[in-house]
């Protein structure tokens, strides 16, 4: 009996202090979510006078989706940012690692339809369409012109985004001096192929036996396959695309360090947290098959409007050949594309001096112009 209370007390103390330690990581979590955004600050430490730094609710499509504004000077050129996922904003992100780019450009960081801030679980599903997100993107571009008094903005897109923000700039080139593509999607079905062809060599070159087993299980879906499959299918994939540098950031292996920058922002409050995992897969189920069936190739073969594609060497989630393949057949007003030696997925983040000199240099030839 004595033997069965010890057990008993020992079970109560590990339950008492498992309780202690999750009411503390939850306290510590609301802490530092109070869904707000700090102020551009100069080097003494004071708000630089005439910055911007806002989070903002606006209606696009019938729907509330919120902006994250952020610039230095309120007189400079805007950039509309298109997250990539599809439903994987990116304002923490570039908080992060790279808020140098909010010197040289008002920052409109949209949290899209479904994603971070603008995700809700009474969204209609028939509403998360390609077709509603060029919509939403062309009226959000309407409303930053007359906001700001410009007569057109800069559009840049990253992943997803990338094949968002070419549409929307292929369909209304007049709201647009420019389109940044980042990790530019191309053909993302041929894109898929190239990518698991590349994991299955770095395994074998690396002789992970681990990463061999898994990856021979994997069945490539068709060309018919559902959402469920890819979503299924891309789970499994992307494991070993980050595992081995080709993923997000070429140096940071893993998704952990990662979803750590999105639990320390002080963007989102405890529940857009607690959502954003939801969130993602919300857009994912519902806008993953038109990332991977739209071919750009046979979609747009002329842009009216320069187009400026950023691609990083070590990119195996929108392989690099196929993007430069795309890019060698668009015809475009002026067009270029800048290779990142040191990057994967993310050159906006991962070489962000190199970065953002070249993106400053072309919007500084528009203002010019």
């Amino acid at each position: 009996m004595k033997t069965l209370k010890k057990i008993a007390k020992v079970f109560l103390y590990i339950l008492g202090g498992t309780f202690v330690i999750i009411l503390g990581l939850a306290a510590f979590l609301w802490i530092k979510s109070p869904g707000k955004i700090d102020r551009i600050r100069g080097s003494d430490g004071k708000v630089i006078e005439g910055s911007i730094s806002a989070i903002e609710k606006i209606k696009l499509g019938g729907l509330e989706q919120y902006l994250i504004i952020r610039g230095a000077d309120t007189t400079k050129p805007v950039m509309l940012f298109l997250h990539g996922g599809p439903g994987s904003p990116e304002a923490a992100f570039m908080k992060h690692f790279n808020p140098d780019i909010e010197r040289d450009f008002i920052m409109v960081y949209w949290e899209q339809r479904g994603a971070g801030k603008s995700y809700s679980r009474n969204i209609p599903a028939e509403t998360m369409t390609m077709e509603q997100f060029i919509s939403d993107t062309r009226e959000l571009s309407e409303y930053l012109i007359e906001r700001f008094d410009q007569e057109k903005i800069h559009l840049m897109g990253h992943s997803w985004g990338s094949l968002l923000g070419i549409l929307t700039a292929y369909e209304y080139p007049e709201l647009y001096h420019a389109f940044f593509g980042i990790g530019q999607v191309g053909d993302q079905y041929l894109g898929e192929q190239v990518s698991l062809q590349w994991v299955r060599e770095q395994a074998l070159e690396r002789n992970d036996n681990s990463a061999i087993k898994e990856l021979s299980k994997l069945s490539f879906p068709g060309s018919d396959a559902s959402d469920d499959e890819w979503i299924e299918y891309l789970m499994a994939q992307r494991v070993f695309v980050n595992r081995f540098g080709g993923g997000t950031l070429h140096e940071v292996h893993g998704m952990w360090p990662v979803i750590k920058i999105v639990l320390n922002s002080r963007i989102y409050t405890l529940g857009e947290k607690l959502n954003f995992m939801n969130a993602g897969m919300f857009s994912l189920e519902h806008l993953w098959l038109d990332v991977v069936n739209i071919n750009l190739f046979d979609h747009i073969d002329s842009m009216k409007v320069p187009v400026y594609i950023f691609h990083g060497i070590h990119d195996y989630t929108t392989p690099y050949l196929v993007a430069k393949d795309f890019f060698d057949q668009l015809k475009a007003p002026h067009k270029g594309f800048y290779t990142f030696t040191n990057s994967a997925h993310s050159p906006v983040m991962e070489e962000v001096a190199k970065f953002n000199s070249i993106v400053k240099e072309i919007a500084e030839g528009f203002e010019i112009l």
